[in-house]
């Protein structure tokens, strides 16, 4: 007689992860992390800025120079962990110069060197946010998962591209950061 071999248990190779999940899932819910956030943002703060709809026929408006720039520098990254974003932005458009005022001071990609530059300048706050999981995991409070850096005195341009679009960048120095604060919920 002949017995058949025995074999162990078979675990499924996806095991250990579903049971990782089931731990972090409960631990978020004891520890409040799903309350009071938006459920659309892993971060818990707005959506950084999209360009749809920002085409100024003329020289744009303040309003309009604050889009492009919430637009072009606002992003967020779920592999990388962080969301930036530009609030309490403040911005002055100043009038058009020649492109070859500001050739060698800032990069203007794909630019109509046919067209006036505008200098621009203002200040915002930079409000970097790390995934509210991110902040469970690290044994922080995910409602308090971003840190604010003013920049008081930025300075920039707005630009007219080949293509007919517009596009502003700004920079300046970084003030104190202050640690830990809350996400922004609007723009």
């Amino acid at each position: 007689m002949t017995l058949a071999p025995t074999r162990a248990p078979v675990r499924h190779r996806f095991q250990p992860i579903v049971r990782s999940v089931s731990c972090a899932a409960l631990l978020s819910v004891a520890t409040g992390a799903f309350a009071q956030i938006d459920p659309a943002s892993p971060w818990g703060a707005r959506a950084p800025a999209r360009c749809d709809g920002v085409k100024p026929a003329g020289t744009p408006t303040p309003a309009q120079v604050k889009q492009l720039l919430r637009c072009t520098h606002e992003q967020g990254s779920a592999s990388s962990g962080e969301l930036w974003l530009m609030e309490d932005l403040a911005v002055e458009i100043g009038s058009g110069q020649p492109f070859k005022a500001f050739y060698n001071t800032y990069t203007m990609a794909d630019a109509d060197t046919s067209k006036p530059v505008h200098p621009i300048r203002g200040s915002y706050t930079w409000s970097v946010c790390m995934l509210r999981k991110d902040a469970v995991v690290a044994r922080r409070d995910p409602d308090q998962n971003c840190r604010e850096t003013a920049v008081n005195d930025a300075k920039g341009v707005c630009w007219r591209t080949a293509f007919g679009d517009w596009r502003c960048s700004m920079t300046g120095r970084s003030g104190e950061t202050r640690t830990p604060t809350r996400p922004r919920s609007g723009a």
